[in-house]
C-alpha cells in the first residue's frame, strides 16, 4: 500500500533562550548589538540578523529578542555587515565592518521600519518561469517574502526549540476523493527539532520526490531545508501564479522543475498574504510518476501549512500528503494484470500547541467543524450520548446540555452518527447524517439528533431484512412461524464487549417418541436453511430477525476455527457435541416477538 515516510520527530532537543545564539568559543569572533526603530529607539524583536560577508553570504544568523537584542559569531575574521529581515517589512543593512581575530564587537543598529506591500502585483505581463529571479522584478519581491518565513522556520527547525502536542492522521478517501471512508489518529508530545522534516534536499533531487514499485510506494514533501537549499532553487524556476478565488487576498508564487528533470517531481505554488507579506501554505502535486491511467484521478501531491509564533520563530504547523490507493488484478478473458483506483490515501499531521520556556506560545484552530445537539423523544437534551463519524475513532459525549462538538476535521465529507446505552442493546443505529467539510468553513456545521423510542426502535429492527414466507412443520403439525427478534451483547469472562464474535442460532426439536432410544431431529427452518449465524458489531450487540417463536432456540458463540455452517445440520449430533458448543437456550413468545439473550463467554 503506498504511504508517507514523513513522520513526527522524536530527537529530544535543547531549549535555548532566544537571545542567546550560539556562544563563542575562546578564538571565536562575536557581535553583540542591539535592532532598534531608528524612529523612537525601540527594540525591535524577531527579526532576523545574520552577519554576511561581501558576497552576500550568511556565516550566522539569530532571531532578535526582547528589546532587539541579538548575539552572532564566527570562527572566521574578516570584514562584514549586518542584514535585518523581518517578515512583512524591507530588508535593511548595517554597514561594512572588519572583525579582527579574538574581537568582541558591541553594535547598535538602527533601521527605518517601513512595511512591504504585495497589493497591486498582478500575475499578468511576464508568465516567464525563472530560475533565482533577479533584483527588480515583482516574482522577485514575493519570493524575498516567502524566503523570510522559510528561513525563519529552517533556523527555528535548526535549534528545537519547543514542547510540541501533535496529532498524526491517516485517512482514506473514496476514488472521488470527497467521502471519508475510515480515519485513524495518534497523539505525541515532547521536545523535538520540528513537527516536520523532509528527508535532505540532495537525495531528494539525486532521486526523486517519490519512489514507486510494485511493493511500495514512497511519497516525500519539502520542509523549509529544501525549499531554500541551493540544490532545489538551481533545479526549479519560479513565476507569479494566478489569482485563486479559493485563496482570496493571497498571492501566488509559482515553482515547477526546469525542463529536462525526467525524475519523480514536485511543482507547486507558495502562498503569500498580500496584506501582511506572511507564508501561509505550500500546495504541490507529483510530476512525471508514470501512474497507469486508472490512477491519475488520485491527483497525488500535498500541503505544508505555515505558523509564524509570537517571537519570531516559524514552524510547520499541518502538512498532508495525498496518495492514490491501487488495486491489481487479472482480467477475466485476456489474463492481463489491470490496475484499478481503489481509493485515495492522505497522510499528515497537525500541531495542537506549541510550548516554550516561557509557556504555551501557540495553540492550533480547531479546524473543520461539526457541532449540535442531542435530544431525546421528549424533545429533552440527552447528555452523554456518543457521537462518532463513521468508519474513525473520532467521537465525543454530549454533555448536560447534549451539546457536541467534533474537531480538527479536514475537508470531506463524513458521515456523523450517535448512539445510546439503550438503542445500543437493541444493535440499532440510525441513519447518518452526511456532512460536508470545506475550507471556508470558519463556523461549526451544524446538526441536531433526535432519539427515537422504544417502540420505533422495535418496528424498525428487521425492517429491510425480507421475512420467510413458510416454516418447516413442526411434530404436532403446526408451522414454524418466522416472527421473532433476538438481540443482546456478547461480553467476555471480565464483561468487556466481543466484537466480531459469531453467534449460531438455530432451532432444535427433540422427539423421543421412539423408546429407549434417542432420536435428536434438526427442524428446518424456512424451506432450505436449518439455521442463521449472525455477528457481533463494534461494540459486542447482535441482532437476528424473523427468528421462529413458541420453540427452543440454542445460541451457540462459535471458536474462531469453527465452521458451522447452519445450512449443514441436517444429520444428528450426539448430546456430547451439543453441550460442547457453550450454548445458551431461548424462546421467543409469539406475543411479544421479541427477546434478549446476552452471552458471555468463559475461557477454556
Amino acid at each position: 500500500m503506498a504511504h508517507s515516510r514523513h513522520r513526527f520527530m522524536v530527537s529530544v532537543a535543547v531549549v535555548l533562550a532566544l537571545s542567546g545564539g550560539i556562544r563563542g568559543s575562546v578564538s571565536a569572533q562575536v557581535v553583540r548589538g542591539r535592532l532598534v526603530d531608528a524612529a523612537n529607539d525601540s527594540g525591535i524583536g524577531g527579526a532576523m540578523m545574520s552577519l554576511v560577508d561581501r558576497n552576500g553570504a550568511w556565516l550566522s544568523r539569530v532571531l532578535s529578542g526582547d528589546g532587539g537584542l541579538f548575539e552572532l559569531s564566527t570562527l572566521r575574521p574578516g570584514n562584514y555587515r549586518l542584514r535585518a529581515d523581518r517578515i512583512g517589512y524591507e530588508t535593511s543593512f548595517s554597514d561594512y565592518f572588519d572583525l579582527a581575530s579574538g574581537d568582541t564587537l558591541s553594535l547598535r543598529m538602527a533601521t527605518a521600519v517601513q512595511a512591504v506591500s504585495l497589493e497591486g502585483i498582478l500575475a499578468k505581463g511576464d508568465r516567464r518561469c525563472r530560475l533565482r529571479p533577479e533584483e527588480g522584478l515583482a516574482v522577485t519581491r514575493v519570493w524575498d517574502e516567502a524566503r523570510k518565513a522559510l528561513a525563519a522556520a529552517q533556523w527555528t527547525q535548526e535549534r528545537g526549540y519547543y514542547r510540541y502536542e501533535m496529532m498524526g492522521i491517516k485517512r482514506r478517501l473514496d476514488r472521488e476523493g470527497r467521502h471519508v471512508v475510515s480515519e485513524d489518529r495518534s497523539y505525541q508530545e515532547g521536545y523535538h527539532q520540528a513537527p516536520f522534516v523532509s528527508i535532505p534536499a540532495e537525495d531528494l533531487i539525486e532521486k526523486g520526490f517519490a519512489q514507486l514499485s510494485p511493493m511500495e510506494s514512497v511519497y516525500w514533501a519539502p520542509d523549509a531545508d529544501v525549499l531554500l537549499s541551493d540544490l532545489f532553487l538551481d533545479t526549479h524556476c519560479f513565476r507569479l501564479g494566478a489569482d485563486d478565488e479559493e485563496r482570496s487576498g493571497m498571492i501566488g508564487l509559482e515553482f515547477e522543475p526546469v525542463p529536462g528533470r525526467n525524475l519523480p517531481e514536485i511543482a507547486g505554488t507558495l502562498w503569500v498574504h498580500r496584506e501582511t507579506a506572511h507564508l501561509e501554505r505550500l500546495d504541490y502535486r507529483y510530476r512525471n510518476l508514470n501512474l497507469p491511467d486508472a490512477l491519475a484521478g488520485a491527483d497525488p501531491g500535498g500541503a505544508v501549512q505555515f505558523q509564524g509564533l509570537p517571537n519570531g520563530t516559524w514552524i510547520v504547523d499541518s502538512w498532508r500528503i495525498r496518495m492514490p490507493l491501487a488495486e491489481t488484478g487479472m482480467t477475466q478473458f485476456q489474463g492481463r494484470i489491470m490496475t484499478t483506483l481503489e481509493g485515495i490515501i492522505v497522510e499528515g499531521g497537525d500541531v495542537l500547541r506549541v510550548h516554550g520556556a516561557d509557556g504555551t506560545a501557540s495553540e492550533a484552530s480547531l479546524r473543520g467543524r461539526i457541532a449540535g445537539i442531542v435530544f431525546d423523544s421528549l424533545g429533552a437534551a440527552l447528555p452523554d450520548a456518543r457521537v462518532f463519524v463513521e468508519g474513525t475513532g473520532i467521537e465525543v459525549a454530549s454533555g448536560r446540555d447534549g451539546r457536541f462538538e467534533l474537531a480538527d476535521l479536514d475537508p470531506g465529507i463524513y458521515s456523523v452518527n450517535f448512539a445510546y446505552p439503550y438503542m445500543e442493546r437493541y444493535s440499532f443505529r440510525p441513519e447518518p447524517f452526511e456532512v460536508e467539510i470545506t475550507e471556508a468553513n470558519n463556523t461549526p456545521v451544524q446538526i441536531n439528533f433526535a432519539a427515537p423510542r422504544i417502540g420505533r426502535i422495535l418496528d424498525s429492527l428487521c425492517r429491510d431484512v425480507q421475512q420467510p414466507r413458510q416454516g418447516a412443520i413442526l411434530p404436532g403439525g403446526d408451522f414454524l412461524r418466522h416472527q421473532g427478534i433476538l438481540v443482546g451483547r456478547v461480553s467476555d469472562a471480565v464483561g468487556d464487549p466481543l466484537p466480531g464474535a459469531r453467534l449460531r442460532i438455530v432451532a432444535i426439536e427433540y422427539d423421543l417418541s421412539s423408546g429407549a432410544s434417542k432420536h435428536l431431529r434438526i427442524t428446518r427452518l424456512g424451506s432450505a436453511w436449518a439455521g442463521v449465524t449472525v455477528t457481533t458489531d463494534s461494540e459486542g450487540y447482535y441482532r437476528a430477525c424473523w427468528i421462529p417463536v413458541g420453540i427452543r432456540l440454542h445460541v451457540a458463540v462459535l471458536e474462531p476455527d469453527q465452521e458451522l455452517d447452519p445450512n449443514t445440520l441436517e444429520a444428528a449430533y450426539t448430546m456430547d457435541e451439543l453441550i460442547a458448543l457453550r450454548e445458551e437456550r431461548v424462546v421467543i413468545h409469539a406475543g411479544t416477538g421479541y427477546q434478549t439473550l446476552n452471552l458471555r463467554v468463559e475461557p477454556k
